[in-house]
């Protein structure tokens, strides 16, 4: 059956069938089993994709890469090109014209209906992340005097339109959201049940200017299908759906992971970036982390003194380096993780605090213990095991105490905490780690 074919397969499915019986054969076929097999195409792909019905071309456009909607919205003609936006839901056809040339853009504007285009003018001032630039306009409003047989007769009407059929919004005469009904709560009702006494008067919705980060947060604390977008005096503006969160999720997670691992934003593939694409996210961090560096060369040399008495000492300023910078980024990872679910907020900083100097006292202790039995054991030397042991358990504490208080202070300066992690810890620790040895070194050996 054509719904179970897959790339090489779907691909001559698709070469094989003519354009008149594409529309009916393409009904079960998800759009992103259609998008692999043109990935996959090394044949003439603009000539494969024009075949496609005009509704599965603007499916797969809704389905592609932010950074591919335009590649694919450029393979078909003026013409088609009309069809398909009339085709797509507000919230991604607002990304698609984001990402094609502002000219094309305004004119493709002009030449729809005037109440729509104003629309989709409004939701394109709103900021792309927030809850604004993410909802859809697509939604259905109801009337609390409507009978449940009613609403029944008219989603069969309406219901084709809207982005999700979850929950139904209930409106006054001037559009302001008074309450919601769930698709569950009308069909298991009778039909004369009015709508008034289905309604969930108790509804959780989002102002435009929301940050997008936040909207996943009450989507998973809640567990909600779609949620509402309301203005300042409650008018219903449109909603967002779980389908849009998790790809928020996705974006805001490998946003976090790039920052956590001192990279550069990218919106391309991997295997699709060059090299001088991929070096140049990568080297500004390098080269301020390597200049930063210089605090830690800058202290060594002076205590040049220390370590020419005593050469040994230099063997353990790799371990105590490493110890730090990882005891620092275990923090860190956890608390811009508890920031991220809602579990910290700002207002939890000495809590927070008092927790992990507790946590990295034991964890010091215990590495410390094994240190110095090592050292003792390998280099028969007690004096040097206590010393190493010592500033290891400073640094741990230290560590796991800049470690867990970076992320809040950014989050309290509106600063991504992300970008307090792993990079910068470890070069503040680095640093620190060394003061701290050099000062036990100096106190045991030189005193």
């Amino acid at each position: 059956m054509a719904n179970q074919l897959k790339g090489n397969e779907l691909v001559q499915y698709l070469i094989e069938m003519s354009p008149e019986q594409l529309r009916d054969e393409l009904e079960n076929i998800h759009p992103a089993d259609i998008l692999d097999a043109l990935d996959e195409y090394e044949g003439d792909a603009i000539a494969l994709f024009s075949k496609l019905p005009t509704d599965k071309l603007a499916e797969i456009i809704e389905e592609a890469e932010e950074i591919d909607k335009s590649d694919l919205f450029y393979m078909v003609d003026d013409k088609r090109k009309r069809e398909i936006i009339s085709e797509m839901a507000s919230d991604e056809l607002v990304d698609l014209l984001e990402k094609i040339d502002p000219a094309e853009a305004k004119s493709l504007l002009k030449g729809m209906d005037a109440e729509e285009a104003k629309e989709l003018a409004e939701l394109m001032s709103y900021h792309p992340d927030s809850a604004g630039g993410i909802m859809a306009t697509e939604f259905v409003a109801v009337k609390e005097d409507m009978t449940v047989l009613d609403t029944l007769k008219y989603l069969q009407k309406a219901g084709e339109e809207a982005e999700s059929l979850s929950y139904l919004y209930v409106l006054d005469q001037k559009q302001i959201l008074k309450g919601v009904v769930s698709l569950r709560d009308i069909v298991i009702g009778s039909f004369e049940d009015p709508i008034r006494e289905l309604i969930n008067p108790k509804v959780i919705s989002v102002k435009p200017d929301v940050d997008q980060e936040e909207v996943a947060w009450i989507f998973n604390k809640y567990g909600f299908s779609s949620l509402p977008v309301v203005d300042e005096d409650g008018s219903m503006l449109g909603i967002i759906t779980a389908d849009d969160v998790l790809d928020i999720v996705v974006e805001e997670s490998t946003e976090d992971f790039e920052k956590m691992a001192a990279l550069a934003h990218n919106e391309g593939e991997y295997l699709e970036t060059g090299v001088f694409g991929l070096a140049r996210r990568r080297i500004y961090w390098l080269l301020f982390l390597m200049v930063s560096a210089t605090f830690t060369g800058f202290i060594i040399q002076g205590y040049e003194e220390a370590l020419a008495q005593v050469v040994i000492l230099a063997a353990f300023i790799p371990m105590l380096m490493d110890t730090g910078g990882n005891a620092g980024a275990q923090s860190a990872t956890l608390i811009i993780r508890g920031m991220a679910l809602g579990e910290i907020a700002t207002q939890d900083y000495m809590r927070v605090i008092f927790k992990e100097v507790r946590v990295s006292m034991v964890v010091g202790l215990a590495l410390a213990v094994v240190n110095a039995l090592r050292i003792w054991w390998m280099n028969q030397d007690l004096l040097l095991g206590i010393t190493v042991s010592i500033a290891l358990f400073f640094t741990i504490v230290i560590a796991k105490t800049v470690g867990c208080s970076l992320p809040i202070v950014a989050r309290k300066l509106k600063v991504d905490p992300a970008i307090m992690a792993a990079p910068i810890i470890t070069t503040i620790v680095d640093a620190l780690s060394l003061l701290i040895y050099f000062r036990m070194a100096g106190l045991f050996y030189l005193s």
